[in-house]
C-alpha cells in the first residue's frame, strides 16, 4: 500500500522506517543475485566452504547496491508511476538515512566476505556494487548502453559463488554468468517497452524510451536472445554437462526464442512484451535448476 506523504512525515515511526530499509533493498531483486551465487556454489562442488558467510555476505552487498540504486534514483522515482511508491519518494526514510543504510550494508557484505571467505568473493561483490550502484545507476540518465554495463554486475553473482566454493573456473559457473549476462537484456527490453512512458517521462534515455515503434528494442532482445540460446547450448555441446541440462535447456530456449521472435514479428507489440517478460522470468529457474540437477546426478 503506497501512504500518503504527509501521514509518513507526520509519523516517522521506527517501524516505518524499518519497512523502508527492508523495501530499499529490493527483496525479490536481491534474491535473484542469492540465488545465482548459491546455484554456482553448489555446481562448483565445494568441500566445506564456508556457506552461511557466502550467503549474508551476498545478501548484504546486493540489499546495499540496491539500496544506493534507490537513493541515486529518487528523484526520477518519484516521476515515474511505476516507483512513485518507493521509500523516498514517499518520504518514509530520508535521504541520508537511506545513504547511511546502503553503505553500511555494502561495507558489511564485503568485510565479511574478505574476513570470512576469501578475497576473490569480496572483491567480486565489491565490484558489482560498485558498477551497480555507483556506474550504471548515473549512465541511465546518459546512455542507452547503460542496460548493458548494468547487465555486467547482474551476472557478477554466479562468479562470486565459484570464487567462495574456491574454484573461480568451475565450468557451471562459467555458464550460468554468461546467461545471467545475456538474459538480462531481452528481459530489461521486455519490461522497458512496457514502461516506456515511465522512462521517458524520467528522461532516461535508455533504448524502448527512445524507440518510438519499438522495432529496434525488439531487433536488439531477439539478437541478445539468439546468443543466450548458444550460450546456454554449447556447454552441453562440448560435452561440459550432461544430458538433462541438455533436454531442460532445450525446451527452454525454444519457447524463449519463440516469444521474443514475437515481441519481433507481432503488431501488439506490447503484448508481445508481456509474453517476453512472463517467459524470461521461468527461464533462469528451469537453467538454472538444470545446471544443479545435471551436476548432483553426475556427482
Amino acid at each position: 500500500m503506497i501512504l500518503p506523504v504527509s501521514l509518513v512525515r507526520s509519523q516517522p515511526t521506527w517501524s516505518v522506517r524499518a519497512s523502508a530499509c527492508f523495501a530499499l533493498t529490493k527483496p525479490r531483486l536481491a534474491a535473484m543475485s542469492i540465488l545465482s551465487t548459491m546455484a554456482a556454489y553448489a555446481t562448483a562442488r565445494p568441500g566445506s566452504g564456508p556457506l552461511l558467510a557466502t550467503v549474508i555476505g551476498t545478501t548484504l552487498a546486493a540489499g546495499g547496491a540496491l539500496s544506493l540504486n534507490q537513493w541515486w534514483e529518487r528523484r526520477t522515482d518519484a516521476m515515474m508511476q511505476r516507483t512513485q511508491g518507493r521509500p523516498l519518494p514517499q518520504a518514509m526514510i530520508s535521504p541520508a538515512e537511506a545513504l547511511v543504510w546502503s553503505i553500511i550494508l555494502s561495507l558489511g557484505g564485503v568485510l565479511l566476505l574478505a574476513a570470512m571467505v576469501n578475497a576473490t568473493a569480496a572483491i567480486l561483490a565489491a565490484a558489482t556494487i560498485l558498477i551497480y550502484g555507483v556506474i550504471y545507476t548515473p549512465l541511465k540518465r546518459q546512455t542507452r548502453w547503460a542496460t548493458e554495463i548494468g547487465a555486467l554486475s547482474g551476472a557478477l553473482p554466479a562468479l562470486l559463488g565459484n570464487a567462495a566454493a574456491g574454484d573461480l573456473g568451475s565450468r557451471p559457473g562459467l555458464v550460468l554468468t554468461a546467461v545471467l549476462l545475456l538474459w538480462q537484456m531481452p528481459h530489461f527490453f521486455a519490461i522497458g517497452w512496457r514502461h516506456r512512458a515511465d522512462y521517458q517521462a524520467a528522461g532516461f534515455p535508455l533504448l524502448p524510451a527512445v524507440d518510438p515503434t519499438g522495432r529496434r528494442t525488439a531487433v536488439w532482445s531477439l539478437g541478445y536472445s539468439i546468443g543466450l540460446v548458444i550460450v546456454a547450448l554449447l556447454p552441453w555441446v562440448l560435452g561440459w554437462l550432461g544430458l538433462i541440462y541438455g533436454v531442460i535447456t532445450t525446451v527452454s530456449n525454444i519457447w524463449f526464442l519463440r516469444a521474443a521472435w514475437s515481441f519481433v514479428s507481432e503488431v501488439d507489440r506490447d503484448r508481445a512484451a508481456r509474453r517476453l517478460f512472463f517467459a524470461s522470468i521461468f527461464y533462469l529457474p528451469l537453467v538454472m535448476g538444470a545446471l544443479i540437477i545435471d551436476r548432483l546426478m553426475a556427482g
